[in-house]
């Protein structure tokens, strides 16, 4: 099939007829301009007629069917790649319920579908053997095959009786015998894509189900959900989904199946491998890991979950089945005092630093010095030495540059950065872009000596 504009130089609608004269060429190409003589259509018995009868002109006659084709779509392509992976079969729309967004999904990006009107219609013809262009017909109480033709007339319905009009005069025997294409939709909008970051709040959705129904869909907590189950609920491409599951510290992969990992489970299991580390006088960025899952599976933890727990806390192989007698691990001493720092702020308040301070240093491992550097993202120390705590912000940065800014109304950029990590970034963005659309920057005074602060814009 091929798209023709109404505002092509090459054809005209001729009044009250079905024919559009188009200039050919001797080759059968439409003439440019200056190239041979005006074409001034006439009409007559309803048939377009060329007045330059006998030159080398013909007429391209157009026949509307009484109803239009629906279902077709005309969707924009920016790049050969993408063409290629639609006709490969390589991307999938999805808009798994009814108020969220169409995406399309590559295997490792995420387009936002938007439908866009266009100033010119566009005519879809089809060839003789094109079975895509077929009115839906529905069979009516007597029997007999009716199309359906909904409430009010469009634009084809409207042209294809145009059309008979005109050629009433001769029963459309002379049209008949013309050579034309028919036109079996017309398409004044399209469809048109945007790379944006993919929507995880679904994930979330169905982690927490596993962790608070033990059911969840209709699948049991123990057996959680395969990578297939979870691209048909989420908003994401497969690569962008697994990327986002290994990075999870509450999502772990057992065979073929990804389950919830709960905060209760990941402080038991992070208590007994801090002891056995210890007993064993293992270096925290030398683990044997071997021994370690050795070590934890006696006390009947998952080989998988301590693998994980070590993943999350420092680095080590992504899969079991990588795990050789020579394999190491490392835990990140900032990231196992953070680990405790959590847990405790989530038990209690702190209104001063001070108080939490002395806490924290009674929970983490012998031999680990905490900071308030390693609060970061967590927790913020105020010039008065109050602690306020930001667990679980939002990923949307306009939702979360508003729980941070009602606490302040002005934050210093090395604060603000560390805050604003783990939030959505669109493609094609970088941490300091995303800051520039939300956020006004000033130095205080402008002194540049002064370091950069960030306000909220007022919108």
């Amino acid at each position: 099939m091929v798209g023709q504009s109404t505002g092509s130089e090459n054809a005209e609608v001729v009044p009250g007829g079905a024919l559009l004269p188009l200039k050919r060429g001797a080759a059968g190409e439409p003439q440019t301009p200056g190239q041979g003589s005006e074409v001034e259509p006439t009409t007559r018995g309803g048939e377009a007629v060329s007045a330059a009868a006998g030159r080398d002109v013909e007429a391209l006659a157009l026949a509307f069917d009484e109803v239009e084709t629906e279902g077709i779509k005309l969707l924009e392509i920016g790049s050969d790649d993408m063409l290629k992976c639609l006709q490969e079969g390589g991307a999938v729309i999805k808009a798994s319920e009814p108020d969220e967004k169409v995406v399309l999904c590559t295997e490792d990006k995420t387009f936002a579908v938007r439908v866009v009107e266009t100033s010119n219609s566009v005519f879809l013809v089809e060839d003789g053997s094109s079975e895509c262009f077929q009115p839906r017909v529905t069979v009516a109480d007597d029997g007999e095959a009716e199309a359906n033709t909904g409430g009010t007339p469009g634009p084809m319905t409207q042209m294809a009786t145009v059309s008979a009009r005109a050629c009433e005069g001769d029963g459309g025997s002379q049209a008949a015998r013309r050579q034309g294409v028919r036109v079996c939709t017309i398409v004044s909008e399209n469809w048109e894509i945007e790379q944006i970051a993919p929507d995880f709040r679904k994930l979330d959705e169905l982690l927490r189900g596993l962790e608070e129904g033990g059911a969840a869909g209709g699948v049991e907590e123990e057996e959680g959900y395969t990578t297939e189950e979870l691209l048909r609920e989420i908003q994401g491409s497969e690569s962008e989904l697994l990327e986002e599951l290994h990075a999870r510290s509450d999502a772990m992969q057992v065979g073929d199946r990804w389950v919830h990992v709960s905060e209760a489970t990941t402080s038991a299991l992070v208590d007994v491998l801090v002891s056995k580390v210890c007993e064993g006088g293992w270096a925290w960025g030398d683990l044997p890991l071997e021994q370690v899952l050795s070590a934890m599976e006696a006390e009947d933890f998952r080989r998988e979950a301590t693998l994980h727990a070590v993943r999350t806390l420092g680095n080590a192989p992504l899969f079991l089945g990588s795990v050789t007698p020579e394999s190491a691990g490392l835990i990140e001493e900032s990231k196992l005092c953070v680990h405790y720092a959590r847990r405790l702020l989530r038990k209690q308040s702190f209104g001063k630093a001070a108080q939490f301070l002395e806490e924290w240093h009674k929970v983490v491992p012998v031999g680990m010095e905490p900071s308030v550097e390693m609060l970061g993202g967590l927790a913020l120390v105020d010039e008065s030495g109050g602690l306020a705590v930001f667990d679980d912000l939002p990923r949307d940065p306009a939702k979360r540059f508003d729980a941070l800014f009602a606490h302040q109304k002005r934050w210093r950029t090395k604060d603000l950065k560390l805050f604003a990590e783990g939030m959505t970034i669109p493609p094609g963005k970088q941490m300091d872009d995303v800051l520039e659309d939300y956020l006004h920057s000033y130095h205080p005074q402008g002194d540049t000596s002064n370091p950069l602060m960030y306000v909220q814009k007022v919108i």
